[in-house]
């Protein structure tokens, strides 16, 4: 059986007019969908109410609205009108919006309707509400996650350039270790040459001194036996000559 009521014929050409949302620059939704908004009286009886009712004076459309118990608020923006069961995208709740007169008539059960109705909405509130709740906990897990893998990533980084300091340090300490030892080696070679031209001196020295001696003794005392033109030193000079270096 069906106990669905007919929906006034005004209540259905407003809702009508707003869902269209052709003159939203005139007449329109509030953000929240809960009440319309009236922007430009004048324009909405040029353009809107005579597309829509069978008249185009906007008094009696606010009569007619006053009849069905719509509130009226203003602001900076236009006039408000607003009604519990006159919402945006809920058709279904505008049987339950009744003139004046009639209200009385409504029976318990339909009254009960639009309280089923928020009902239903709170539900889905209610839902929306766990579903951002859980998407919070998450984000906050990733978040946590993230932290500690950029503290992971941190500490790794001030390791590795430890390490690269470390190394370069130790780099340079073998550098120099390098060095002096090269500057060693130098300075050994150096004083070997030195050393050696010491010795070539000392020994061309006493070569000539001896070449002295034997002419000298040439002319004293030939000897058949002796051969007078040999460089050669003879042994015990040699073993003299280089105990003098000792």
């Amino acid at each position: 059986m069906n106990t669905r009521t007919p929906i006034p014929t005004f209540i259905l050409k407003t809702y009508q007019m707003l869902e269209e949302q052709n003159h939203s620059n005139i007449v329109s939704w509030t953000a929240q969908g809960t009440a319309f908004i009236v922007y430009n009286q004048q324009q909405m009886e040029k353009q809107v109410l005579q597309n829509f009712f069978k008249h185009s004076n906007y008094s009696s459309f606010v009569r007619q609205l006053n009849l069905y118990n719509f509130k009226k608020v203003r602001s900076n923006e236009g006039q408000i009108f607003k009604h519990k069961c006159f919402r945006k995208g809920m058709k279904s709740m505008l049987q339950f919006i009744k003139r004046r007169n009639q209200e009385d008539l409504i029976t318990p059960a339909i009254q009960e309707e639009p309280t089923i109705q928020v009902k239903e909405e709170q539900n889905l509130f209610k839902e929306c509400a766990i579903d951002i709740k859980e998407t919070n906990n998450k984000l906050k897990e990733d978040m946590k996650l993230l932290q500690e893998t950029s503290s992971y990533l941190i500490d790794q980084m001030q390791n590795l350039n430890h390490f690269v300091y470390n190394q370069s340090v130790d780099i340079e300490v073998k550098f120099k270790q390098v060095g002096q030892m090269l500057h060693a080696i130098n300075e050994e070679l150096r004083q070997e040459n030195k050393s050696e031209t010491q010795t070539n001196k000392f020994l061309g020295e006493y070569k000539s001194i001896k070449d002295d001696q034997f002419q000298e003794s040439k002319i004293g005392s030939p000897n058949p036996y002796v051969d007078y033109n040999s460089t050669a030193l003879n042994p015990l000079d040699y073993e003299c000559f280089i105990d003098s270096f000792l």
